[in-house]
């Protein structure tokens, strides 16, 4: 899916977001600047959190809202090993709640197995290509509602 602007973004969260199910893990997966924060935020919104800001300095952020929302972004981690020290298990397993990561991959080893994997491509500075992938079966059922 094709997104050229901020409002765009903003309708592919809300329809995206009604989709979501407490329990869900989605990775957000993209290379600096290519929008994960902002499309967790419009998510956030969506839920009724009007404050919500990247965690990279916390790594960790909680929002309450009409749902809980865990946001973490592993980009600092520097061994998978650092997410011992975190209670990880509550935000990879999240019981009531939505969690968001950004660079998962740098919590390999530890990452569930059926999070929904969401791509964002940085076309250009305004436009950008969200793609869910039908790897898992969140995954798929989420990326079948996108296709119809």
């Amino acid at each position: 899916m094709i997104i050229s602007n901020l409002n765009e973004m903003r309708d592919f969260a809300n329809r995206f977001a009604a989709l979501l199910k407490d329990n869900d893990v989605i990775n957000l997966i993209g290379d600096m600047g290519a929008g994960k924060t902002t499309l967790t935020n419009f998510i956030a919104e969506y839920f009724g959190i009007s404050d919500s800001s990247s965690p990279t300095f916390a790594i960790v952020n909680i929002y309450e809202g009409d749902k809980t929302i865990y946001h973490l972004d592993l980009y600092r981690l520097e061994d998978p090993d650092e997410l011992l020290e975190l209670d990880y298990e509550t935000y990879f397993y999240p019981e009531n709640a939505i969690t968001f990561l950004e660079w998962a991959e740098n919590g390999a080893g530890f990452l569930p197995k059926d999070m929904i994997n969401v791509e964002i491509s940085k076309i250009d500075a305004n436009t950008r290509e969200i793609n869910i992938l039908a790897d898992t079966k969140r995954g798929q059922e989420i990326n079948e509602y996108f296709s119809n």
